[in-house]
């Protein structure tokens, strides 16, 4: 600033007296030009950066995933199960599937004992904290295989702003990772000859559900989707739970920058690609956490066969016993009436 007012001075005093236009004179202004020359030559990168920078947020917010899915899916290389017991109904395992990309998809099953040789399979996305452990909250179920995947990040029990931050690329990744998971399960249920693959039912509940509608654009095997207390918009439930226990301005722009990332994951993005296999939500009336603009966002969305059925309850929660029930024997109804049978007593 100092040496362009210097400059300009030279300037008025060389129109008056050319004559005075010293030596200093010529360096402070040959300065002035190079440095000017250097400001624009940064703000010329700076835009390019920003350029690239935008453009590749642009191309990222847009691509079609469907390639980055098979490649992280890979092949089925090895399969462990691990006995956990059995009782009168069910034989619980854990198992661990490995594919050639590198990824390990870690299970919770229950296989009926007994009873038909291909049974019904359900493959379950719980909530962010029960993962594969979503078995153990099975109740009134019975000759259906029962598979729960669990996800490859484990939550903090609270979060900082700085710890959210850090973990931002391992949990979009981790959700991410959760579509080739499944498609790489479905790949293993399909070598299993007490199957029925053309009864192949994929249900989400709570966090889960918004992953449901991905894996059915991804992969066109199963036959059911069922979202049980889930829905559309990840910009507005992120919003609108961040907002419960921070300040307008901090959800909002948690809800913008988890909106971005996660894009490729948009309920709302893939719901109409369930067609033609049948959609079954299950919702709340007076869910906290799933607003019912959302759910019902997401059910106009979809296409036919649909249905949504709405339970007067708050959100679910795996230690919820008698709504967990009511969304069991919920569930066993539309099923049932859909040609997935799983017995059992209420």
């Amino acid at each position: 600033m100092r040496l362009r007012k210097k400059v300009r001075n030279i300037e008025r005093r060389s129109a008056v007296s050319p004559e005075v236009y010293t030596k200093e004179d010529q360096k402070s202004t040959v300065r002035f030009s190079m440095a000017r020359t250097f400001h624009r030559m940064l703000w010329r990168i700076l835009l390019v950066i920003v350029g690239v920078l935008l453009t590749s947020a642009w191309y990222v917010y847009l691509k079609d995933y469907a390639s980055d899915f098979l490649s992280r899916k890979g092949e089925l290389l090895e399969v462990r199960e691990q006995p956990a017991g059995e009782d009168s109904i069910f034989a619980r395992s854990w198992i661990t599937l490995r594919s050639s990309s590198g990824m390990v998809v870690e299970c919770g099953m229950l296989r009926p004992i007994g009873g038909r040789t291909r049974s019904p399979a359900i493959i379950v996305l719980g909530g962010k904290v029960t993962g594969k452990h979503a078995i153990d909250y099975a109740q009134g179920i019975s000759d259906v295989i029962l598979v729960a995947v669990d996800y490859p990040y484990e939550p903090r029990a609270s979060y900082s702003a700085m710890e959210f931050l850090h973990d931002v690329p391992e949990m979009r990744e981790a959700l991410f990772d959760m579509v080739p998971s499944v498609m790489l399960l479905t790949d293993y249920l399909w070598t299993r000859t007490d199957v029925d693959t053309m009864r192949l039912v994929i249900l989400g509940y709570s966090f889960g559900a918004q992953l449901v509608p991905a894996i059915f654009a991804h992969d066109r095997r199963p036959a059911i989707a069922a979202m049980v207390y889930g829905g559309g918009d990840l910009h507005g439930l992120i919003r609108h739970n961040v907002r419960r226990y921070k300040d307008a301005l901090t959800s909002e722009v948690a809800a913008a920058l988890g909106a971005f990332l996660l894009h490729p994951l948009e309920p709302l993005r893939y719901v109409r690609e369930i067609f033609p296999r049948p959609l079954i939500m299950l919702n709340g009336s007076m869910d906290e956490q799933i607003p019912r603009e959302s759910p019902e966002l997401l059910f106009k969305e979809a296409l036919e066969p649909k249905k949504i059925i709405w339970l007067q309850s708050g959100h679910v929660h795996p230690k919820g016993v008698e709504l967990r029930r009511q969304i069991i024997d919920t569930l066993k109804t539309e099923l049932s009436a859909l040609g997935v049978s799983p017995a059992g007593e209420p």
